[in-house]
């Protein structure tokens, strides 16, 4: 579609020159032909030839400095234009504009302001759009005079490969690292010149050093585009954009494939709700795995492409469901294209890329952060020199939020055009609003000890708001999760026909901050439903000397109410304990109470009270040695126990 807009723009001007002749334009026409299919080589001595034999063919000029610019030479861009940029010169006013914009586009914003002033007000349309290029100059020299904290790398050969590099996303233990690699495409060649396409490559760390990248292969990629891609932060799924294939909706459509095991399923398309027959990319998944963010040019946005984001809901099986996508909304988009939407593992935090807001030129990298009432704050440019008038694009940031990735073609001069760089972030870099780490292990059957396939929830006790879902892989039972630094989280791990599993971690307890640390926990191992098994509750919370449930329970209760909804046959006993301090009769008293009220909590979650009971054991069943106080704390619980299957 791009080669047949650009083929027609300029087929289109070359006819509002009158004095050239019918070889000229003829040739010219042959001339464009060849740089729309990426022979920009033999296209070159042509449109030369051409501004020498007539120097009023300013056609011919536009389209030989568009050349130097797709070959990457900047100074002969420009110094074609202003062979022609003079009064006595046709279409003088476009010229002009042309100049500005070439300086604009190398970070000369000083001289594009000169040029840009030069349009004469006379002529109203190029007058008005240099304004805006001044205004946008001097936006960029604004930001320029404040730069931010500024410690960058270039990933290397391991990452970065001959060709372009872009899209990185990175898992939240940082041992895998994807990206998009545009096969045989080089700086100064042609974006979609022969044997130009899409692939998506894969990294692991091994011994703390990123492996040499490699082709993702067949089960992903084909011989179209495949790109944009997102892995999810337990490297569970792989979200990608893929383009003209036969269960697509419309030109590139979004995917996803599962991982099990070492291997990757067929690809999916994402259905009706997101895909449409306009253009959906660069998607993203929030770490509760509830919500999918992406850019699209769809009908009913604000501007040319905006970020949209739908509801996910994980199946048992790890296969999703998408619900109908709704538009972020003008705090978020403008009239201008919004793309490269990323929501860091905290889920508040919001990177992407935009052309509509105040920038340095090309897509800039904006950052947003979810408020109290889940709208978003008012974007904030992330700043020069991470910014410049290139393009910077795909801005992840991992889990603990010291380290971004993106792409551009503006930091280096180094001949490999788009390259992915590694940041460090200061406090001055806007940072996530929280640092996030991660823990790992596998879930397995208690009695064959074979992995199995659940479904993993995190949550923060405090707020009952959910922080993490995935579900383990198929194949090894494997799972990583996200969990907040320096907060109380709950977990729960369910599978239908077992009983769900049950843990807290307290802020004081957690591991340390840096992720290279973490260790990886203990199996969960679950239980099959049999009449007899127990399991203990451990975000059940009561007000001290009470029987009255704390908000922060409803997260748990809630999980009791499901796996009830689950399996259906299932009659249970929830029993109350305390430690041994009291009395006898009060520890009863007071264990029954607690027992009865979450029975009463569940009623009302619609759990039929015929597949209740409630008992209270007081101090009579201790697991715990009730001499310390971390002792007695395990035994003040709430269990319940199967009583009917």
């Amino acid at each position: 579609m791009r080669i047949v807009i650009s083929f027609i723009l300029i087929f289109f001007v070359s006819f509002c020159s009158f004095a050239q002749t019918q070889k000229e334009i003829k040739t010219y026409e042959n001339a464009v032909i060849l740089v729309n299919e990426g022979r920009y080589k033999e296209a070159l001595p042509i449109l030369k030839e051409l501004i020498r034999n007539n120097k009023e063919f300013i056609a011919a000029s536009w389209t030989l400095s568009d050349l130097y610019e797709k070959m990457g030479d900047s100074e002969k861009r420009i110094s074609t234009l202003l062979y022609i940029a003079k009064p006595n010169m046709p279409k003088y006013s476009a010229t002009l504009l042309r100049v500005g914009k070439a300086y604009h586009e190398t970070c000369n914003y000083e001289k594009a302001i000169e040029w840009y002033k030069m349009i004469p007000a006379s002529d109203a349309t190029f007058y008005k759009r240099g304004a805006i290029g001044i205004k946008q100059c001097e936006d960029a020299l604004e930001l320029v005079a404040q730069p931010v904290p500024f410690n960058y790398k270039n990933m290397g050969s391991n990452i970065n490969t001959e060709f372009d590099d872009y899209w990185p996303s990175i898992t939240a233990d940082e041992s895998y690292f994807s990206t998009t690699v545009k096969l045989n495409k080089r700086q100064g060649q042609s974006e979609w010149g022969k044997g130009c396409h899409e692939d998506l490559f894969l990294s692991k760390k091994v011994n703390n050093v990123w492996s040499k990248t490699q082709n993702m292969g067949s089960s992903i990629n084909t011989i179209g585009n495949e790109g944009a891609q997102c892995i999810s932060l337990d490297s569970r799924y792989m979200f990608f954009v893929a383009c003209d294939r036969p269960t697509g909706a419309g030109g590139c459509d979004i995917y996803y494939s599962i991982r099990e095991g070492d291997s990757w399923s067929p690809a999916i398309n994402l259905g009706a709700n997101v895909n449409t027959r306009h253009w959906e990319t660069c998607p993203s998944l929030s770490p509760t795995g509830d919500e999918l963010y992406f850019a699209s040019t769809r009908p009913g946005g604000l501007g040319k492409s905006d970020i949209w984001k739908c509801r996910v809901e994980i199946q048992p099986n790890g296969h999703l469901k998408f619900s109908e996508a709704v538009n972020l909304g003008p705090t978020i988009n403008t009239p201008d294209d919004e793309y490269s939407p990323f929501i860091h593992a905290d889920n508040q935090t919001l990177y992407y890329s935009s052309k509509g807001m105040k920038g340095l030129g090309g897509y800039d990298v904006y950052v947003s952060y979810k408020d109290e009432k889940g709208g978003w704050t008012t974007p904030k440019n992330m700043g020069y020199p991470i910014n410049t008038c290139k393009d910077e694009v795909g801005f992840v940031v991992n889990a603990h939020g010291d380290k971004a990735y993106f792409s551009s073609n503006g930091q280096e001069k180094n001949g490999m055009g788009r390259e992915i760089y590694e940041l460090i972030l200061k406090e001055g870099n806007y940072k996530p609003n929280k640092a996030m780490k991660y823990a790992t292990g596998k879930i397995l059957d208690a009695q064959t000890n074979k992995p199995i396939q659940a479904t993993i929830d995190v949550f923060n006790v405090e707020t009952n708001k959910m922080v993490f879902r995935s579900v383990s892989d198929k194949k090894t039972g494997e799972f990583i999760t996200c969990t907040p630094e320096g907060e109380e989280y709950g977990v729960n791990v369910s599978k239908k026909g077992y009983i769900f599993y049950s843990d807290n971690f307290a802020a004081k307890n957690t591991n340390s901050t840096k992720p290279s640390e973490l260790k990886e926990r203990s199996n969960v191992t679950l239980d099959k439903i049999e009449i007899g098994k127990k399991m203990t509750l451990k975000n059940i919370f009561f007000d001290f000397d009470k029987a009255t449930l704390k908000k922060q329970s409803f997260i748990e209760l809630n999980h009791v109410a499901q796996f009830m909804r689950e399996n259906p046959t299932v009659r249970i006993e929830l029993s109350g304990h305390t430690d041994y301090k009291g009395s006898d009769e009060y520890n009863m008293t007071l264990s029954t109470d607690r027992a009865k009220a979450a029975l009463e909590y569940l009623a009302k979650k619609g759990v039929p009270r015929s597949r209740m009971e409630y008992k209270g054991y007081g101090k009579t069943q201790p697991i715990a040695d009730n001499k310390t106080e971390e002792g007695r704390a395990i035994n003040r619980r709430t269990e319940i126990m199967i009583i009917g299957k």
